[in-house]
């Protein structure tokens, strides 16, 4: 039988450090309050899947058409929220972690103390335009914890999500979908009105909590992981 690779480094780096992409599911309360000092079932059930893949090397998302487009408008991104703020952005490269989170944030700009994230909208329909949707949105998608875990890697004390628009690559559209839909009419909308920006403080409390729930999921985490090392 041919040995997991990936099951052989899974013993070696043990400890769980939660990324911050996954953080919200891990911070999601427990829908009884008897229970709110442990994992929700959604924090569980993440948990899990990160054993699956520190131990098998399975990954239940493989992709999708809408961030397949977010890497490839990536670098449009960068420079959008570049020329808003007339700055000269570059794409940050270093990842970062503690004894809890690891995480590589978009943008860093050391001199503003400040964590930018790009987020690209698939198309009008989906874009937040207007800044009470653009909050909305953040949070529905746990997009405020991610960047708390941002500020507490780079030391920062603020972060901006850019919700940008560009158009939709012709390769990515299906047949059924109209180019004139994704293309031309993203490309009608002045620029500037293709970028809605969410701004996050830095709220210590809110990092607390993340450092007691990314322990009780390092727990679970081992609890898994011994169960399943102990079989057969």
């Amino acid at each position: 039988m041919r040995e997991n690779k990936k099951f052989k480094e899974a013993q070696v780096n043990y400890k769980l450090k939660v990324r911050c992409s996954s953080l919200s599911k891990i911070m999601t309360e427990p829908r009884e309050k008897s229970r709110k000092n442990e994992l929700s079932e959604t924090g569980k059930t993440a948990v899990r899947e990160m054993v699956r893949y520190d131990m098998f090397g399975f990954q239940k998302f493989d992709g999708s058409k809408e961030t397949e487009k977010g890497n490839i408008c990536e670098q449009a991104g960068v420079e959008l929220a570049g020329a808003i703020r007339f700055l000269d952005l570059e794409k940050n490269t270093e990842r970062k972690e503690n004894d809890f989170i690891t995480g590589e944030c978009d943008i860093y700009v050391p001199e503003s103390n400040l964590i930018i994230d790009i987020k690209n909208s698939w198309d009008i329909g989906t874009h937040p335009f207007f800044y009470e949707e653009a909050v909305d949105k953040a949070k529905k998608a746990g997009y405020d914890w991610q960047m708390q875990g941002y500020m507490w890697l780079w030391g920062c004390e603020e972060a901006h999500i850019d919700f940008c628009l560009f158009p939709t690559p012709i390769e990515l559209l299906g047949a059924w979908e109209n180019p004139f839909k994704y293309v031309d009419l993203v490309n009608d909308i002045p620029q500037q009105k293709r970028i809605t920006t969410v701004v996050i403080k830095r709220d210590e409390e809110l990092i607390n909590k993340i450092k007691e729930r990314v322990t009780l999921a390092q727990s679970y985490y081992e609890q898994l992981f011994e169960e399943l090392s102990h079989k057969g």
